[in-house]
């Protein structure tokens, strides 16, 4: 994952009187621009929106992008890269496959539940980018959806899944009913993010593993 990740359009220079360091400005960038695409979409907001609300010269955005889509470009990667972070590491570590899938979606869940207005830009707006550029983010397999995958058929191989399932439709599933989390939570609603991430994790479990693992977990759980 190690990478240059400077946005396109960049400078190397530092201009002359610069007002706040590069990096920090850039940080502010990405997350005007993600508001503003949260608020009006990709298609309704405009590079002077974004220089407004960042109370700077429209002409000033193109020392750090190019164009538009390059900054859509940063804003999703930002978004994928930080929840593939969390869902890499919390699928590493002790535990069986089960144990290790039930705790990477309770994170992933977690994630999306606290970063809302990302997780939706990103969801909302992925397509707006180029097949290519969007390939350039998932990377080759779709890493993301890949971890999902990967522990059911890590399971399936120890015997804990069901042999019936299939990896990588379940890993579909599992993705697709998590990421749907951020248009029906609210931090001021009934279940807690750790509450929500629970639930979601045990049906998926019990979706993909064999009627023996499910009734010894469940006699571990009562125990």
């Amino acid at each position: 994952m190690a990478q240059d990740r400077r946005p396109a359009g960049r400078s190397e220079r530092r201009a002359a009187g610069e007002r706040k360091p590069r990096e920090e400005r850039w940080a502010q960038l990405l997350e005007v621009a993600t508001q503003m695409f949260y608020e009006k979409g990709y298609d309704g907001a405009s590079l002077q929106d974004i220089a407004d609300r960042l109370g700077m010269l429209k002409g000033s955005l193109y020392y750090y992008i190019q164009s538009k889509e390059d900054l859509l470009f940063e804003v999703i990667s930002e978004v994928h890269r930080e929840g593939f972070a969390v869902v890499s590491s919390a699928s590493q570590g002790p535990g069986d496959p089960l144990d290790r899938l039930e705790r990477t979606i309770r994170a992933h869940v977690e994630h999306a539940c606290r970063n809302l207005v990302p997780t939706a830009v990103f969801l909302h707006e992925l397509e707006s980018l180029p097949t290519a550029r969007r390939e350039e983010i998932l990377g080759s397999g779709h890493a993301y959806q890949g971890v999902f995958r990967d522990l059911v058929a890590e399971a399936q191989r120890d015997g804990l899944a069901r042999p019936d399932v299939d990896p990588r439709v379940a890993g579909l599933s599992i993705l697709g009913s998590t990421n749907w989390v951020y248009r029906w939570f609210r931090a001021d609603g009934p279940s807690t993010p750790e509450e929500i991430g629970v639930q979601l994790a045990a049906m998926a479990v019990h979706g993909v593993a064999t009627a023996e693992v499910l009734a010894a977990r469940g006699a571990v759980v009562g125990a």
